[in-house]
């Protein structure tokens, strides 16, 4: 059965910190964020009422995704492309 997202998908309001108002740990977080990926992405907004969580998040990312295995990064982004779209996942 096709789904269609479009109808699926509910959007909620979550308060977030704009880069441009980020201090401390928060604003170290937003520029690391920037710097590997050129912008602040909505997902790392979506967390920055939590920095210290988030951070660990981050980390545990960076360890999946960047540690040395027996598959490339490259593999894991593809795996990780699939999944979200067998789970209907947008982002």
């Amino acid at each position: 059965m096709q789904r269609n997202l479009e109808e699926d998908v509910t959007m909620a309001w979550i308060k977030i910190v704009e880069p441009e108002a980020a201090t401390g740990q928060l604003k170290k977080i937003y520029e690391s964020a920037k710097e590997r990926a050129g912008y602040v992405p909505s997902i790392t907004k979506l967390q920055s009422l939590r920095p210290a969580s988030m951070s660990l998040g981050f980390a545990l990312y960076r360890q999946i995704m960047d540690a040395e295995t027996g598959i490339s990064r490259r593999q894991r982004v593809l795996i990780g492309t699939v999944v979200s779209k067998i789970n209907g996942c947008l982002y």
